[in-house]
């Protein structure tokens, strides 16, 4: 009897550790760093706004002070975190500012010599990464003007090829929190359509485009932008009165009317997304089919108003991702 008791209690801290220790893995899978987090959203900012200037840059602008207003007048008001501390820089291969939001005084100083707090020259390395590889990564220390304490920050860098110019966006390592892999991608998605949203207020702010140039404007800006890693991401604007402005994987069905469309549930999906950006943006949940896999998928879509345009912009992302 002993021997059989034994062996019960054996067997259940043999299975109990080993439930704990595959509970725990799923957990430790399931959360990433909010380092992790910012990375990934740092990246997708610059490398979409870095590849939507270029190609307004070669369609559009070909003059080297047309590009410098529209890049200031796209970034200067452009703003990310909860704490509205991320921005937009842009800098040229040859060391001048084109825009600095936080300071208009530094547009066009030289600032190729710039150094950390341990003497490292990182603009000349933002350059470096630019002209050699295209984007990427850089971490030096600098002074976090939200805590005034020296600490680490991690800033990627894309290359803009048509102005030898590049784009950079930052954060500093001093969050270590923890959230699920679906909170991350909400909050890439919900920043990447909120600066998108602002950058066209302040283009439109600051212009006298009339309707059309401002559609073919919006068009070329998002034609090559693709995210995540099955390039599943893109952004669509759409009128209120259902016509669609800009749907860059589907160029065919831009200026159709989509008021009626209805999704394979019979959902009014236009007519739901124009009421949640009406209302000041947010999450709006319909089926539509994945470019990439060719399947119909429900999609969590997140839109904002276009201040200033009766315009919504959105993106977002497949239950599959």
């Amino acid at each position: 009897m002993k021997i059989k008791v034994l062996i019960i209690i054996f067997i259940s801290l043999l299975f109990g550790t080993s439930f704990y220790s595959c509970t725990k893995e799923t957990i430790v899978y399931d959360n990433v760093s909010q380092k992790e987090a910012n990375k990934q959203l740092v990246q997708t900012i610059s490398t979409n706004l870095g590849t939507g200037f270029n190609t307004v840059f070669k369609s559009l602008y070909s003059d080297s002070v047309e590009r410098a207003v529209f890049v200031q007048n796209f970034c200067k008001n452009t703003r990310f975190f909860n704490d509205r501390s991320g921005y937009v820089v842009v800098e040229s291969n040859n060391g001048y500012n084109i825009v600095y939001p936080p300071d208009d005084a530094m547009q066009g100083t030289y600032t190729l010599n710039t150094t950390d707090a341990n003497g490292k020259l990182i603009v000349a390395d933002m350059v470096a990464i630019s002209e050699n590889i295209g984007f990427g990564f850089l971490e030096y220390y600098y002074n976090n003007p939200i805590t005034h304490v020296v600490e680490k920050k991690f800033s990627f860098v894309k290359a803009i090829p048509s102005a030898n110019w590049y784009t950079l966006t930052g954060f500093y390592d001093s969050d270590d929190t923890y959230l699920t892999r679906t909170h991350m991608i909400e909050q890439v998605v919900e920043s990447n359509v909120g600066v998108m949203a602002q950058g066209f207020e302040g283009i439109f702010a600051a212009t006298s485009l009339d309707s059309l140039q401002g559609v073919e404007l919006i068009r070329t800006m998002l034609s090559n932008i693709r995210f995540f890693d099955d390039q599943s991401g893109y952004f669509y604007v759409l009128d209120y009165n259902g016509y669609n402005v800009a749907q860059p994987p589907a160029p065919e069905i831009q200026g159709t009317n989509e008021w009626d469309i209805q999704d394979s549930q019979g959902n009014y999906l236009v007519r739901g997304l124009i009421e949640t950006a009406k209302s000041g943006g947010g999450y709006y949940e319909y089926y539509w089919p994945n470019y990439q896999t060719g399947n119909d998928e429900l999609k969590r879509a997140y839109v904002l108003p276009i201040s200033g345009k009766d315009y919504l912009i959105g993106s977002g992302v497949y239950s599959g991702n």
